[in-house]
């Protein structure tokens, strides 16, 4: 048997609200009530964004020259320095997972870790394998991508694919948007109004990431608080732009010859969200969200894989798309979504949560009496 789950997103607690260990435990207990002896072996593989080194509030505190996007930067011990934190903050559930190589004995329990975009970093941290072996224990971490011929698949996080989260020679414009955007702007907004603390670090979980605009101009409508939003959106995004890396950035994506290429986004979008009224505003960052979650296309990158069963996460929305027949084999793409919330909007605007849980499973043939590998996907959802 062979699992797989994405963006648990563990983070150090100061901007976004972590997992509840309970999540874990219920996690474990299932699989371990649903083995049967026709299985030999369990693997966990956790597809990228399972511990999180941007979204920390450590970053407000150290200088520009020492942040990432400054190569010339000794940014290495803060990345130390939060993922421990990181670990900390979340060191029930990882014990839980820890436990697991003694809860399923004497099956075999193995555990990979694929960095995803919000951690992709940790190979740059001295001593990261002890560290997340000690925090996992048995783990492996794989670089790019997982693959297990016995189940047919190939497993990736899928950043790879999102020209905002990925950058071959460089740092990925979406840690500066994470940190600089949607980790100052709640930072600034709390120290006026420490009173919406809790409530801000829900604002890692809207999906697509640039309804946060919209989505805090509709939730605080009235009053101070909504001057005081406005005027920390404008300030967060005049200041973003100021950001060498930035511009360095757009002037590298942006071609001419493409009315709307990848920089030219970024830039509307942004802008718009300061000078355009609210009304106008939610329609215009509408238009972008799609662009957002149309771009990549993730069936047609899952296409181009050798394999029967593509597993990808990153978006925070679980999927499955059948891509075709291959050598008379049906081939699926599989997205394992998130275990975190979801603050998703309707198409007036309005925005709500529910609690989310999702995972595949894969099956070798001998372990299904099947003539091929076998798979399921698991998605709760749950509003209270």
């Amino acid at each position: 048997m062979l699992i797989v789950i994405s963006d648990l997103h563990l983070s150090d607690g100061t901007s976004c609200h972590n997992l509840s260990h309970r999540a874990f435990s219920h996690f474990f207990d299932y699989i371990k009530g649903s083995m049967r002896k026709e299985y030999e072996e369990l693997i966990v593989v956790f597809a990228g964004d399972t511990l999180d080194l941007l979204r920390s509030e450590y970053w407000m505190t150290v200088e520009d020259r020492e942040k990432p996007w400054n190569n010339s930067s000794p940014y290495h011990p803060h990345l130390k320095h939060i993922l421990s934190n990181a670990i900390e903050a979340n060191n029930t559930s990882l014990d839980i997972i820890r436990q697991a190589d003694k809860q399923f004995h004497p099956i075999p329990i193995q555990k990979y870790l694929i960095p995803g975009n919000h951690d992709r970093m940790i190979g740059e941290i001295d001593g990261y394998n002890d560290i997340l072996k000690d925090a996992f224990g048995n783990v492996l971490i794989v670089n790019g991508y997982y693959e297990n011929e016995a189940y047919g698949v190939v497993i990736r996080h899928g950043h790879e694919f999102d020209v905002y989260n990925f950058e071959a020679d460089g740092i990925p414009i979406g840690d500066v948007n994470t940190v600089e955007l949607f980790v100052r702007l709640p930072f600034e907004i709390k120290k006026k109004f420490p009173e919406l603390e809790d409530e801000l670090k829900s604002i890692e979980d809207i999906r697509p990431q640039w309804r946060i605009f919209d989505y805090l101009q509709t939730t605080y409508s009235e009053g101070e608080i909504k001057s005081f939003i406005e005027e920390s959106i404008k300030k967060t995004v005049n200041y973003f732009f100021t950001i060498p890396y930035v511009r360095e950035w757009i002037k590298k994506h942006d071609k001419s010859l493409n009315p709307l290429d990848e920089a030219d986004k970024l830039e509307y979008m942004l802008f718009l969200s300061k000078i355009i009224p609210i009304g106008w505003a939610e329609k215009l960052l509408k238009i972008f969200s799609y662009f957002e979650t149309k771009e990549p296309h993730y069936e047609e990158m899952a296409e181009k894989e050798n394999a029967l069963y593509v597993a990808y996460g990153h978006t925070h929305k679980e999927n499955v798309s059948f891509l075709g027949v291959a050598n008379g084999f049906h081939r699926y793409y599989i997205n394992t979504g998130t275990w975190r919330e979801r603050i998703i909007a309707s198409n007036s605007g309005v925005f709500s949560q529910y609690k989310t849980m999702t995972y595949a499973i894969f099956y070798r043939k001998e372990e299904r009496q099947t003539e091929f590998p076998a798979f399921e996907l698991w998605n709760g959802a749950l509003r209270e």
